[in-house]
């Protein structure tokens, strides 16, 4: 398959009660907006799917999406154009490394590598629904058995969701509540998993962090998460990563 055949990630094949992660306004009549305030006060405007699959198909961003610890950052994710399908893309790719034994660390592995920002809380709730909905799918199609929100591997594909992509402006480096926006980093440790917890402010490496005009302009969707001086650290099995919280 050529780069141009690549096809993005169907929400309508994984639908059970209604449309959920449309890219376009309520309803189907072909925008791109979900009103004039919202783009006047917050400058939402969703990414078309063309646009996606453009960006997705470029040779360097197809070698990271066939490497699990590869690292992708949407500095403002809205309802999750990008991060559904970077997952799914990338989970495709464990479905074809993998075998039952392996395929959870993967997946999650996968998941790990995966960050985003969103400033609006409607939008922030669909990007993470759209992100377990589709490791469920993967899961289930791949394993031909349902996957119980009560296993370990659900818990803590949630966990790791809630840690990477979170509620913040990119610009302030802060979230709603005015503290500092904080990721994790998810480092290999053997059988296990190390999280180093680090914020977001920390990444950029200006001499005057403070200067938002420089620093916006060294923000890209996929810009690699670099390490920064840790304020904690924790280690456990990843599929047990969870049990962290």
């Amino acid at each position: 398959m050529s780069k141009e055949e690549i096809s993005l990630f169907d929400d309508q094949k994984f639908e059970t009660d209604h449309k959920k992660f449309e890219l376009k306004a309520i309803g189907d009549d072909g925008h791109l907006i979900k009103s004039k305030e919202r783009v006047q006060h917050h400058g939402e405007v969703f990414t078309p799917k063309w646009m996606v699959k453009k960006m997705l198909s470029e040779p360097a961003i197809q070698e990271k999406l066939h490497d699990l610890h590869a690292t992708f950052f949407e500095p403002s994710a809205g309802e999750g154009a990008f991060l559904k399908e970077i997952l799914h893309q990338k989970l495709n790719y464990v479905d074809q490394i993998s075998n039952k034994t392996t395929w959870k660390s993967n997946a999650l592995w996968s998941l790990m590598s995966i960050y985003a920002i969103e400033l609006l809380e409607d939008n922030l709730a669909r990007s993470k629904e759209a992100m377990i909905n589709i490791f469920v799918n993967h899961y289930q199609a791949f394993m031909q058995k349902s996957l119980s929100s009560k296993t370990d591997v659900y818990k803590s594909a949630k966990y790791v969701i809630n840690l990477n992509i979170v509620q913040g402006n990119t610009l302030t480096y802060k979230n709603d509540d005015g503290k500092l926006i904080t990721f994790s980093n998810w480092i290999p440790s053997g059988s296990k998993v190390e999280r180093e917890i680090f914020t977001f402010k920390s990444l950029l490496n200006n001499s005057d962090v403070d200067d938002v005009d420089a620093n916006e302009g060294q923000l890209s969707l996929f810009d690699d998460l670099e390490n920064s001086d840790d304020t904690s650290k924790q280690k456990t099995i990843i599929t047990k990563v969870f049990r962290m919280g």
